[in-house]
């Protein structure tokens, strides 16, 4: 009896690890949709629990930074409006910019550009405003980033 009851034990470790795991894990995909979701540009910036303000870098905008799971967001206004301007998303690791495509594309649209090779991605429209979606390599010992970024030119 005591083998049987160490047995189960076990098991229920085992499972409560893998269900840990598979809930920490981070889904940039998933993530960066929410994101895009969570924030369009030209609409006012929204008050959301992971993006909180800090000091402007240009006169007259605001600028917030925030955090969603493993995506680092920094989001900056108009001058003197609260519609959002800008927003960079950067992920860190591998390469995500095949994965992410279809998930930016629903939001912007096919791309007007790209270099499957260079991992690059890139929309342009009238009115200045343009987007891209690149991995950057690391250099020694650092990882890179895939970046997503929509903003006016």
């Amino acid at each position: 009896m005591p083998f049987t009851t160490l047995l189960r034990g076990a098991l229920w470790s085992l499972l409560l690890m893998l269900l840990t795991f598979g809930t920490v894990q981070a889904d940039p995909i998933a993530e960066v949709e929410r994101i895009l979701d969570d924030i369009r540009q030209d609409r006012p910036v929204p008050r959301l629990d992971y993006l909180h303000p800090v000091a402007p870098m240009n006169p007259g905008c605001a600028l917030f930074e925030g955090q969603y799971g493993a995506v680092t967001l920094q989001v900056e206004t108009h001058p003197d409006s609260p519609r959002v301007a800008s927003l960079l998303l950067r992920i860190p690791g591998p390469d995500q910019t095949r994965a992410l495509l279809p998930t930016v594309s629903r939001v912007l649209g096919a791309p007007h550009s790209q270099d499957r090779r260079q991992s690059v991605y890139g929309w342009d429209w009238p009115e200045y405003r343009a987007a891209s979606l690149h991995y950057v390599p690391g250099g020694s010992g650092t990882p890179g980033q895939t970046i997503m970024s929509l903003f006016y030119r």
